[in-house]
């Protein structure tokens, strides 16, 4: 019974972690195929005036400008 115990233990843990990993994850441009799919994202994540994921280089208000 304890082995079962401390297994069941370990896989909650390492499912814990993975949806925190899944969580945590960070965006670039390199994650988009367009322009307006970066776009998108940036104003649904904040867009302007807050911009976690840095998609915004120059401060214009557009993404990954670069992207076709």
């Amino acid at each position: 019974m304890r082995r079962l115990f401390a297994l069941g233990t370990v896989v909650a843990a390492v499912l814990a972690f993975g949806a925190q990993s899944a969580a945590a994850r960070d965006y670039d441009c390199a994650d988009f195929a367009t322009h307006r799919q970066a776009q998108r994202f940036f104003i649904r994540h904040g867009g302007p005036q807050h911009d976690p994921y840095r998609l915004d280089g120059d401060n214009d208000g557009r993404a990954c400008e670069a992207l076709p």
